[in-house]
């Protein structure tokens, strides 16, 4: 062989070896490819890391500051309604609060800044009154809302702001549009909305003694968890404990509830209420014209009047005195999400669940969160001049509350501190995701259904009487809506 066959021959072998090579590493690229696409948790793991966007634009604000004016915690103690935090302290929810706070003002180059008051109601209406637009932001309580409807300017003014998505809590936000205009909103800027969310609890050990083998887990999944199933369950519990022969608060009984939420919040989440819309668009009250509503509400009161349902010695309907749930002497309890909280010092067990629905055709569960806090635009606010800063930090600030600060108020204080069962999880992703406001209860019952219709129905404790109650407290309630709006009509 001769120097240049040698040559070439060499050359070749070269040239397969790197070839070779070449087709190995793709082999392996492929395989480490297809491996990582086959493991979920690493499919997991990248979707966590994939941080969702507000879709907002990096504008810079030139130091603008935004005044909020809130709730202290002296008087609005059912609902958190803080928004801003001075520093991190450990809490996971204020921590949550504070990172929400500096990202946005240094995303925008702003300033956001709270003042706080017991009640915000009057400070709001003389502000207003008096031209002064120290505060862009309002808090208020959400049964004050037609008292206040004058001093409130169109949120619909403010670009940015996406209602329809979900961070705004569209179900509740929805029913303070009138005649197109956005009097309220009840987005997620603080955790008032979700954690006045109202649920049940149970007790497991409780439940687990009587219907051993049965999940109410299964039964919310499965969507067997009506109105039916839920009075089979509460009124199979009731035992006269002490065997006197008298029903007293050491007994045991299938719910600890107070008669407001008893009625309100079974009403919605079956899908009823007391009023609704005409094809005017007009609300109007007609619990006694609704057919399956007032039969919902006598079979509510035939099976308060069951012994060994429930014992309540308060004369108020928003109260329950004494409390059965926490010392072990109720299966159920209608309460607050926030409230669940509380009751990790009990020694049994509990677990969460949404709402019952009216029958298995319903197509979603309702969580009403009545007794709320909203936020307003007041009209002392030049919008021509503040509406592109406000609406920027209003939808930052309530996308971030949806999904950075509920996840740590669901996600650890309530399912590790409080709710000892992992399926709860799940319950609580339902009420969360279907928290939903009415007319009749976060407008009307304060000023009209507690002095009217609620304690006459609570002093009655009849089936009988309903439809007479409603007849007779009818017309008070029907002016007080037509004032409302004309109130509307005459918001400018």
């Amino acid at each position: 062989m001769n120097k240049k066959t040698v040559q070439q021959s060499i050359a070749i072998l070269l040239i397969l070896s790197f070839l070779l090579a070449l087709f190995s590493c793709a082999d392996n690229t492929k395989d480490k490819q297809n491996s990582d696409s086959d493991d979920p948790k690493q499919t997991e793991d990248t979707q966590e890391t994939t941080k969702l966007s507000d879709g907002l634009t990096d504008v810079d604000m030139q130091g603008y500051v935004f005044n909020i004016f809130n709730f202290d915690t002296t008087w609005f103690v059912w609902g958190n309604t803080r928004i801003l935090a001075e520093e991190q302290n450990g809490d996971i929810v204020n921590d949550a609060l504070y990172k929400r706070q500096v990202e946005i003002e240094e995303r925008f180059n702003c300033k956001l800044k709270t003042a706080e008051v017991s009640d915000t109601t009057e400070d709001f209406r003389k502000n207003v009154s008096a031209g002064d637009a120290t505060y862009q932001l309002y808090s208020i309580y959400d049964q004050n809302f037609g008292a206040l409807l004058p001093y409130m300017a169109d949120c619909n003014s403010l670009p940015y702001l996406r209602l329809d998505e979900k961070h705004w809590n569209p179900s509740a936000t929805s029913i303070y549009n009138f005649s197109d205009k956005q009097f309220a909103l009840a987005g997620n800027i603080s955790l008032s909305v979700v954690n006045c969310a109202i649920c049940l609890v149970f007790n497991k050990k409780i439940y687990q003694n009587r219907f051993a083998g049965e999940s109410m887990y299964s039964l919310v999944r499965d969507n067997k968890w009506t109105i039916d199933k839920y009075f089979e369950i509460a009124t199979a519990v009731g035992s006269d404990l002490n065997g006197d022969g008298q029903w007293g608060p050491t007994d045991l009984y299938g719910l600890s509830s107070s008669f407001k939420g008893y009625i309100g919040a079974l009403m919605t989440g079956a899908g009823m209420g007391f009023t609704e819309v005409g094809d005017d668009g007009i609300q109007t009250f007609n619990l006694h014209r609704n057919e399956a509503a007032i039969s919902l509400v006598n079979r509510f009161m035939e099976v308060l009047d069951m012994p060994g349902f429930n014992y309540n010695e308060d004369t108020q309907v928003w109260n329950q005195t004494p409390d059965l749930f926490q010392p072990g002497n109720a299966l159920f309890s209608i309460t607050s999400t926030r409230n669940v909280d509380v009751l990790r010092v009990m020694e049994d067990d509990i677990g969460i669940l949404p709402l019952p629905k009216y029958n298995e055709s319903q197509d979603r569960y309702y969580t009403p969160a009545f007794g709320n806090s909203l936020w307003v635009l007041p009209k002392s606010i030049d919008v021509s001049s503040e509406g592109e800063n406000i609406g920027i930090i209003l939808e930052a600030l309530s996308f971030a509350g949806y999904y950075d600060i509920i996840p740590q108020f669901k996600e650890i204080v309530l399912k590790t501190k409080s709710a000892r069962d992992n399926e709860s999880e799940d319950m609580l992703d339902i009420i969360f995701d279907s928290v939903i406001f009415n007319f009749d209860m976060n407008i009307l019952f304060d000023s009209q259904f507690q002095m009217t219709i609620f304690p006459a129905m609570w002093k009655a404790r009849s089936a009988g009487n309903i439809v007479s109650i409603c007849e007779k407290n009818s017309p008070t309630i029907e002016r007080y809506i037509r004032t409302f709006y004309r109130n509307i009509e005459a918001a400018e």
